[in-house]
């Protein structure tokens, strides 16, 4: 009795938890369920906690679960509280400071998965994922995609050191590479020869970043979010660059911002090095995603 009057009074704390709208799974008692088991050392996001039985917990550990609660109430992500972030399927490892994988990038890791389906030749598959982060996207499609190997960027070294940990984490260290390098610049051996280019890169403008949710602001790194004074200066460089490091046939596939989708459709197709631009849009109807594959002359 006392174990369950302990969660409704913690519970009953949560209450007014703010819960941003792309982390819905976040809800009072999915968070309360993931602290608890964090509060045993067992770290698992609220999908998972929200499928486990609760443990008994010591005095100790209940104290430290109300730090725990209290430390979520003043904003700090619960990801960076329990270091896991469920994205379709998988467990991630995200410490502190990092950028938190987002469930509305599930959609673009779908299209990739689904592109590399239908490749001709499964076995040998190269996929290079630009502005990786924790490599969420690139882990994924390797996690699913049994044949391909990934290889990814990102300027931010944290970022980098936390994907080669979920690299080892998930298994896939043998299909996995990931670089601390801006963009392309790593992969100038590779011209010609890829088969899908994939990003997720920062596309709020610098004006927009500073009215952003503190929870996310105060917690995450910048370089995940601001895309400059326009928010395009990123897509630029992807629309203009891939051509060069595609294959015949290869894709390029993105996602952008709530707004940015026609414009930059528009944008590739005047590329001229570009057929059969797809526009895919979310459950909301909005367009989060382009592919574009590429033709040589």
């Amino acid at each position: 009795m006392a174990h369950e009057n302990n969660f409704a009074l913690l519970l009953d704390r949560l209450k007014d938890l703010t819960i941003l709208p792309d982390k819905s799974e976040e809800n009072p008692e999915n968070t309360l369920r993931a602290l608890w088991h964090l509060a045993t050392d067992s770290h698992v996001s609220p999908i998972v906690a929200a499928q486990l039985q609760l443990p008994t917990l010591s005095d100790k550990q209940f104290e430290y679960l109300n730090e725990l609660v209290a430390q979520r109430l003043a904003g700090v992500p619960l990801a960076h509280l329990t270091e896991r972030q469920h994205f379709l399927g998988m467990e991630y490892i995200v410490n502190k400071g990092l950028y938190i994988p987002r469930k509305e990038t599930e959609l673009l890791a779908n299209v990739a998965i689904q592109t590399l389906a239908s490749h001709s030749n499964q076995s040998d598959a190269l996929l290079i994922d630009l502005c990786t982060g924790i490599g969420t996207v690139a882990l994924a499609a390797a996690h699913h995609c049994k044949h391909v190997r990934v290889l990814g960027s990102d300027i931010y070294a944290p970022a980098i050191a936390a994907a080669k940990v979920n690299a080892e984490h998930f298994e896939l260290s043998g299909r996995a590479t990931f670089y601390n390098a801006d963009l392309f610049s790593p992969f100038d051996s590779l011209k010609g020869a890829v088969d899908i280019i994939l990003s997720a890169p920062p596309y709020i403008t610098s004006a927009k970043v500073k009215y952003m949710a503190e929870e996310i602001s105060l917690h995450e790194p910048e370089e995940a979010f601001n895309a400059g004074p326009f928010g395009l200066s990123i897509f630029n460089q992807l629309i203009e660059l891939s051509p060069a490091y595609l294959r015949t046939g290869g894709c390029l596939i993105f996602e952008c911002g709530l707004g940015q989708g026609e414009f930059l459709a528009k944008r590739i197709a005047a590329n001229g090095r570009y057929k059969s631009v797809e526009q895919i849009r979310d459950d909301s109807g909005n367009v989060r995603v382009l592919k574009a594959e590429v033709v040589t002359f």
